[in-house]
């Protein structure tokens, strides 16, 4: 079964499945004066990274250009309100709203698939 989740200011709601994608490179980041240093788009295969500031936590992590994230997790434990600190998958559906959750957190656990581990059907 499927529940509705949601962050302080996010009118979409987040899903939270029991079919979730496990990632291979797991990172916790705190947020910088200008964010996490990371971007993404929604491509076929999923939501994936499409450029990293240089010398950003998340490259120095390992992270690279076209992996995808598959879940995000507050670590101070206020994000999402109805289950805070709970890993959120993260999909087509609830893009948006995970990240706008993500942008309100200060330190947070990113996992992602890298780009060799992912399967396309």
């Amino acid at each position: 079964p499927k529940k509705l989740l949601s962050a302080n200011s996010c009118r979409a709601g987040i899903m939270e499945s029991s079919a979730d994608v496990v990632g291979d490179v797991i990172i916790n980041i705190h947020k910088g004066a200008t964010g996490y240093g990371i971007y993404f788009t929604q491509k076929d295969q999923g939501i994936v990274v499409t450029k990293l500031d240089a010398n950003s936590e998340a490259e120095k992590s390992g992270v690279q250009k076209g992996d995808k994230l598959v879940s995000v997790k507050d670590n101070t434990g206020k994000f999402p309100l109805e289950s805070p600190g709970a890993k959120i998958p993260v999909s087509a559906e609830n893009y948006h709203a995970a990240l706008e959750m993500v942008r309100q957190m200060e330190y947070c656990q990113l996992e992602f698939l890298s780009q060799g581990q992912q399967t396309f059907s």
